[in-house]
């Protein structure tokens, strides 16, 4: 799956530019994108795969992106608007967004409420001296804003999945780009290439090169060696977890902050696990062609409904390579998590059930419900020690925040140690590192010797 994703970014802006021509059919005059004024009415920016972005969240976004350049350019930005774009810059990143959501749900990336819940309680723009701003507050934020608190949630899911899918292809994989270079040429360069094999037992001399030699070869090759400057350091650790084991929370503390977010963080919507098999078709297939795949389509559901084995169907005839291999198994899912034809089907079916052809913006789909979650509220004791540990976290959280930014002020002019000993907390030595080493006992420390190194 990796390769095939990783094949798939590598030609996702190529592809971009052709879909951003295709489905940008009007501008925004706001943002120097032309005139609105011949479609008054439009409730979608664009179309991808048959996926809406609406005008309201694209409004949104290309106000943001007009923030930040109001921010980094001060005085100079009512000269340079003209030539910022906005508009199409933001229906160019609401596109791509759109595109590696929809590769996400085909790959049966989900996010669950309690991730949702969690990120928009670390939200800095919805905390107050780093705490949270409470429900009330929070939905009252939406009252009289022009984005719903139904949307707002629903975009923090989107962002999750697609985090979700750029984290598993961008943090297991680095692709340099001598080796997309090298890929490109492996692919499409020919050669024909006279080659003779040496052993190299046969040229090794008797007891190896003398020592002045590998020294002389040292001296004539010193930049292989070099790791560049090193530099060595002391620090002081403030560690959130540490500090969160020695902190406690009450029982009341603990059913209040469950009391308060348990409509939206603890309740589960209704689920379905189903399989499918899909049969692409292409935008803008011909009827013959669209007619073709459709009878392929309905002799493999005829044999589905007659009761073969649906998991063997779909290994041997899906066309959505992430689940075929898996029997079509897409997982569980809730409401809004697939296309909408495809949602109303499954959620009409019963366990066992095998739908009839669906029609989607993919293609037909044969599909078939495996098993069903019901709603509920999960209950307090589930998740009261979870629940303990994430407050002690919390707090600690800010207390270290705290605590770190007034060690640093007092510590400031190279009083680290003597700053240090007058509070008990321990000084570490960094050892020496060079550029894009780590600390010896801090696995993500590459900020710090970034910092020292500068």
């Amino acid at each position: 799956m990796l390769r095939q994703m990783r094949e798939w970014f590598s030609y996702l802006k190529w592809l971009l530019v052709v879909i951003v021509f295709m489905f940008i059919w009007w501008a925004f005059a706001s943002w120097g994108g032309g005139t609105s004024s011949r479609r008054p009415t439009a409730t979608w920016a664009a179309r991808v795969n048959g996926e809406e972005i609406p005008v309201a969240r694209f409004q949104s976004y290309a106000r943001q992106i007009d923030s930040t350049y109001q921010a980094i350019l001060g005085e100079q930005y009512a000269q340079q608007r003209a030539f910022l774009k906005i508009g199409q810059r933001a229906i160019n990143d609401l596109v791509e967004q759109e595109l590696v959501y929809q590769e996400a749900m085909r790959q049966g990336i989900t996010v669950t409420p309690r991730e949702v819940t969690e990120a928009i309680t670390r939200d800095p723009r919805l905390q107050e001296n780093g705490q949270f701003i409470g429900l009330a507050r929070y939905r009252s934020l939406f009252r009289e804003d022009r984005l719903s608190l139904a949307d707002f949630e629903e975009q923090i899911r989107h962002d999750l999945v697609i985090e979700k899918l750029r984290s598993l292809v961008e943090d297991a994989v680095t692709v340099s780009d001598p080796e997309v270079e090298q890929e490109f040429l492996k692919r499409n360069q020919k050669s024909t290439v006279e080659y003779v094999i040496i052993s190299p037992d046969r040229l090794r001399r008797p007891g190896g090169p003398s020592e002045a030699e590998v020294a002389r070869y040292y001296e004539e090759h010193k930049d292989r060696y070099s790791k560049g400057e090193g530099r060595s350091g002391v620090y002081v650790l403030f560690s959130p977890a540490d500090l969160a084991a020695t902190r406690t929370v009450s029982d009341d503390e603990v059913r209040a902050a469950y009391e308060r977010d348990r409509n939206v963080r603890y309740t589960v919507p209704d689920q379905r696990r189903a399989s499918h098999i899909l049969f692409k078709v292409a935008a803008g297939a011909d009827a013959a062609s669209v007619g073709k795949i459709e009878g392929k389509a309905r002799d493999v559901l005829r044999r589905a409904k007659a009761g073969e084995d649906f998991a063997a169907l779909a290994r041997k005839y899906s066309e959505d390579t992430g689940s075929a291999k898996n029997g079509g198994d897409l997982n569980f899912f809730g409401r809004k998590q697939m296309v909408p034809e495809f949602e109303a089907a499954a959620f009409a079916l019963p366990i066992g059930g095998v739908s009839d052809l669906v029609r989607t913006s993919f293609g037909f789909h044969i599909i078939k419900v495996t098993e069903t979650r019901a709603g509920r509220t999960v209950p307090f004791e589930e998740v009261r020690d979870a629940l303990r540990e994430e407050l002690k976290s919390e707090r600690a959280r800010g207390e270290i925040v705290k605590r770190s930014a007034d060690f640093a002020r007092a510590a400031a002019g190279g009083k680290l140690e003597a700053v240090a000993r007058s509070q008990g907390l321990p000084v570490r030595q960094t050892g020496t590192v060079h550029e894009g080493e780590a600390l010896p006992d801090l696995a993500a420390s590459q900020p710090v010797v970034a910092r020292m190194l500068s």
